[in-house]
C-alpha cells in the first residue's frame, strides 16, 4: 500500500468523478482506475459503488476514508511543520474572510509590523461555507456567527460583538439629522443592498426581518457602487456602525437602528488540528490584541 495510492483515494471519494479527479491529480483516467483497483485488490474488498457517471464510497468505503483522510492531513502538517523550522521567517498565513472589508485595515498593520511574514487572503460566499475541507485549507476563517453552524472541531475566539446595526441614507433625507431611528418606520423605502449570497446581505435581511418587513429592495450591488448610489438617492442602505469608521458610508448620514438593536459579531477560527506556523500564532495574537476594547460609536 503505496502512499500516493491513498492520496489518490481520497481525491477521488471527496470527487466522486473519475475524470474530474484525474485532471485535478494531473494524471490519466486509466492511471487513476489502476491504481484504486490495486488499492481494493490489496485490500481484498470494494472500495465504491457506481452509479451512473459517479462513484459513491460503500460502508467498506467510508469506514476506511474515515481513517485515511486524517491520518493524510496529519502527514501534511507534520510536513509543515519540520519545513517551518527550516524556513520560519518565510511562512504565510493563509485566512479566509466573509467581510473582507472589515478587516483591511488588520491586514495592513500585521503586515508593516511583521514584513517578514505573507498573507494570503481569501474572501468566501456564504454557499462555499459548507465545504468538507474548509477547516483543513485555511489557517483562518474570519467570519460572523451568523454565516455557518460552525463545526464542533472549530476553535474561536470572538474579535468583538459590539458593532451595530445604522441606516444610511442621503443627508437631505427628511430623518437624516435623526440620532436612532426604529427601522420599522422605513418599510416604504427603497433599498440599496449588496448581492445575495453573502455576510453582509444576511446581516442586512436579518436586521429588515427584525423589524417585521422585507425591504424594497431596488438595487443590489458592492460596496464600492452602495454609498455612491445613496448619494444619488436610489434607496437607502443598512450597514454597521465598524464600516462608517472604515470610511464606507462616505458622505452620507448614518443613524442608530433601535429597535431592533442588533449587534454584529465577527469571530476568528481555526482547526486545533492544522499545524500552526510561526507567522500564524503571531498572527492570532495579534488579530486578537488589535480588537481588544475597539470602540465603534461615532457622532
Amino acid at each position: 500500500m503505496e502512499l500516493t495510492q491513498l492520496r489518490y483515494f481520497v481525491a477521488l471519494a471527496k470527487n466522486g468523478n473519475l475524470t474530474q479527479t484525474a485532471n485535478e491529480l494531473f494524471i490519466t483516467p486509466p492511471s487513476l482506475s489502476v491504481s484504486i483497483s490495486n488499492l481494493e485488490k490489496e485490500l481484498g474488498i470494494s472500495l465504491f459503488d457506481r452509479v451512473g457517471r459517479r462513484l459513491y464510497l460503500n460502508t467498506y468505503g467510508l469506514t476506511f476514508f474515515n481513517r485515511i483522510d486524517p491520518l493524510l492531513s496529519s502527514l501534511a502538517y507534520a510536513k509543515a511543520e519540520v519545513q517551518d523550522l527550516e524556513k520560519a521567517r518565510d511562512a504565510t498565513v493563509t485566512v479566509a474572510t466573509t467581510s473582507p472589508n472589515v478587516f483591511q485595515g488588520i491586514f495592513f498593520s500585521f503586515l508593516k509590523d511583521y514584513p517578514e511574514y505573507k498573507l494570503s487572503q481569501t474572501s468566501l460566499r456564504l454557499d462555499q461555507m459548507d465545504s468538507d475541507d474548509l477547516i483543513h485549507k485555511y489557517d483562518f476563517l474570519l467570519a460572523s456567527p451568523l454565516d455557518f453552524v460552525a463545526p464542533r472541531e472549530l476553535k474561536f475566539r470572538t474579535l468583538y460583538n459590539n458593532d451595530y446595526a445604522i441606516l444610511v441614507l442621503h443627508p437631505d433625507h427628511p430623518y437624516a439629522n435623526c440620532k436612532e431611528i426604529a427601522l420599522a418606520q422605513m418599510r416604504d423605502e427603497s433599498f440599496v443592498a449588496l448581492s445575495p449570497g453573502y455576510s453582509s446581505r444576511k446581516f442586512f435581511d436579518e436586521v429588515c426581518a427584525s423589524a417585521g418587513f422585507s425591504p424594497r429592495v431596488v438595487l443590489e450591488c458592492d460596496y464600492t457602487m452602495r454609498s455612491y448610489m445613496v448619494m444619488q438617492k436610489v434607496g437607502m442602505t443598512i450597514a454597521t456602525a465598524h464600516t462608517k469608521k472604515l470610511g464606507y458610508c462616505g458622505e452620507a448620514a448614518s443613524i442608530r437602528i433601535d429597535p431592533p438593536f442588533t449587534l454584529r459579531v465577527q469571530n476568528i477560527y481555526w482547526n486545533p488540528i492544522r499545524y500552526q506556523s510561526v507567522a500564524s500564532k503571531a498572527f492570532l495574537s495579534y488579530i486578537c490584541k488589535y480588537f481588544r476594547n475597539v470602540s465603534f460609536e461615532f457622532d
